[in-house]
């Protein structure tokens, strides 16, 4: 009765092994089709968003990509576009992380000029009908057009900032954000990858601007309240003696006529 037990506790626990097995095995291979087949549509979609931002090209630009990194080892991809052996373009693949919801990855082509041909939004996490709207609103014919622009060493910047692209009604950070992505792909072209943008540059000195415009109201603020106080001791210091003053004389005088009156005898 003991062997049949033990026999039987053996080909249970060789019973799990094989079957613990066996799914392990399954879903390692299901794991490793499904990682392909989305990898082959990624490559798809990538290639899909370069050819929506650059002029035609007959190269894969996929195989010819360069990539760069800041000096927090963020990723920036560049793809050159070649028709008939002679370069038309670059799309960068660049991001910002001063989003209103947090990181913005855009895919923005450049003619050789470096100017703007288009972009398209990779992904994003703004407000749905606010910042979601960068996905149109800078695209060529729209109200806060960057194509045929050329970011340059000063960037694009919102008007609020002192630019000449309008921003996103309601959504200025979104906007900052997204020129900010724009900006940086433009440095990336020279290799510059880590040069402060000029919409932060912009926010900073408003900022230090607001800082110091409100440290003096509060100084003068202080400096009149001072003033004023010290007027109004120096007014009751002042009159504080004459106040004596009248009272001793008043006192005085008060003796000096009793003295003179006649003594009845």
């Amino acid at each position: 009765m003991k062997k049949r037990l033990d026999s039987n506790f053996k080909n249970m626990v060789l019973a799990s092994c094989v079957i613990t097995l066996f799914s392990a095995l399954s879903v390692a291979g299901i794991n490793a089709l499904t990682a392909e087949r989305l990898d082959k549509v990624r490559l798809q979609n990538q290639l899909a968003a370069i050819r929506d931002v650059l002029p035609p090209f007959d190269n894969n630009p996929m195989e010819e990509c360069d990539t760069l990194r800041t000096a927090n080892e963020e990723v920036l991809v560049l793809f050159p576009a070649s028709l008939e052996g002679e370069r038309v373009g670059t799309a960068v693949k660049t991001f910002s992380n001063e989003g209103y919801s947090g990181r913005i990855l855009l895919m923005v082509g450049f003619t050789t000029d470096g100017a703007i041909y288009n972009y398209t939004v990779l992904e994003h996490k703004e407000t749905p009908g606010l910042g979601s709207k960068m996905n149109v609103w800078f695209a060529g014919g729209n109200k806060g057009d960057v194509t045929g622009k050329i970011p340059g060493s000063k960037g694009l910047r919102v008007s609020k900032d002192g630019g000449e692209i309008d921003a996103i009604t309601a959504a200025t950070v979104s906007s900052r954000a997204f020129l900010s992505a724009v900006n940086r792909a433009s440095r990336a072209l020279n290799g510059n990858v880590d040069a402060t943008s000029g919409a932060t540059g912009i926010e900073t000195d408003a900022a230090s601007g607001a800082t110091s415009v409100e440290e003096e109201a509060a100084s003068s603020a202080t400096s009149v309240e001072t003033d004023a106080t010290s007027g109004a001791t120096s007014v009751k210091t002042e009159a504080a003696p004459d106040t004596t003053k009248v009272a001793t004389d008043a006192t005085s005088g008060a003796t000096s006529v009793e003295k003179s009156l006649p003594v009845k005898r």
